[in-house]
């Protein structure tokens, strides 16, 4: 889970939406800052073209929003082609990684919005309650997966969407939140996954010893740690309830993930031929955690799966 990085947008104050605005609680078109202001990350894997093309995209439009989950204001990120009342495109619900402050989205995920959006997907993504300027507590795979159902919700309702046609992508513990949004019964055609936990206590183990501060607030997040401890790790888990998968997954696992061992998706990818389910495996031999070395053929594989699954 990476440290936040430098903001893509400037954190606009957001506009209150009127009842023609619904179902957003408020909206701001995204402005972008310049590329010299990126992180290390963003300026390695992302060049200042693309990033231009982006910030002045006459076909893709960007806003940051508030929508309410649990009746608390959430916020988070709409992309979408421009002009879009006229045409329903499928949806993709992204599901960000960390935690708090780390991980939130930022430049690096939303150059990959535009790219997903140019290939005719609408995106919406979270930041997950109490995160940039939200109302609540995340609670690590809690209740702020209601973060995550209601966003598939609110898709359903935009003029705009396919509510025949939605999809979930989580990245590391969006891969998480992802697996929960199914075990209760998220209806989706397809989801993808890129470095996602699949055993959260396996998960955590290597974190306590290269990032003790992470593995620390990730169980105070947890509101029943304290009294359950594994037990609670273990209903967020996937790797323990495989059978509750129900529908098409991608799996995309770098094979030098640093974060989440590959040995996590090898091992759920054989529980899931176990049981017959339908899915693919993609490791990527020397990659990292977000698979940013091969992010075009990780993109493109995703937009392939969940093209193949629209009705």
């Amino acid at each position: 889970m990476k440290l936040a990085f430098v903001a893509a947008v400037i954190a606009l104050p957001l506009i209150t939406a009127d009842a023609q605005n619904l179902p957003f609680a408020a909206q701001v078109p995204c402005r972008f800052t310049t590329f010299e202001e990126q992180s290390a990350f963003t300026r390695r894997f992302y060049s200042k073209d693309e990033f231009e093309r982006a910030k002045n995209s006459p076909s893709i439009e960007c806003l940051r929003i508030q929508y309410l989950s649990d009746g608390l204001k959430v916020a988070g990120f709409l992309v979408k082609p421009r002009n879009s009342q006229a045409t329903r495109y499928p949806v993709i619900v992204y599901n960000r990684g960390g935690l708090l402050d780390i991980g939130k989205l930022d430049t690096p995920n939303i150059l990959d919005f535009y790219e997903l959006a140019s290939h005719g997907f609408v995106i919406l993504a979270s930041q997950y309650r109490g995160n940039d300027g939200g109302e609540g507590r995340e609670e690590f795979g809690g209740t702020d997966v209601d973060d995550v159902t209601d966003l598939l919700s609110i898709a359903a309702s935009l003029p705009y969407a396919d509510p025949k046609n939605m999809f979930l992508y989580g990245l590391s513990r969006g891969g998480m939140m992802t697996f929960l949004a199914l075990k209760r019964g998220a209806i989706v055609n397809a989801a993808a996954v890129v470095g996602a936990i699949f055993d959260v206590e396996g998960a955590l183990e290597p974190t306590r010893k290269r990032a003790p501060g992470i593995a620390e607030a990730v169980m105070k997040l947890i509101p029943d740690f304290s009294s359950r401890g594994s037990a609670a790790l273990t209903e967020r888990s996937v790797m323990n309830w495989p059978e509750r998968v129900n529908v098409p997954l991608l799996i995309i696992h770098g094979g030098d993930d640093e974060e989440v061992p590959v040995s996590q998706a090898l091992a759920f990818a054989t529980k899931l031929s176990a049981l017959h389910k339908p899915y693919e495996l993609i490791v990527y031999a020397n990659e990292i955690h977000e698979a940013a070395n091969n992010r075009r053929d990780r993109d493109g594989r995703i937009v392939a799966w969940f093209r193949r699954f629209v009705r």
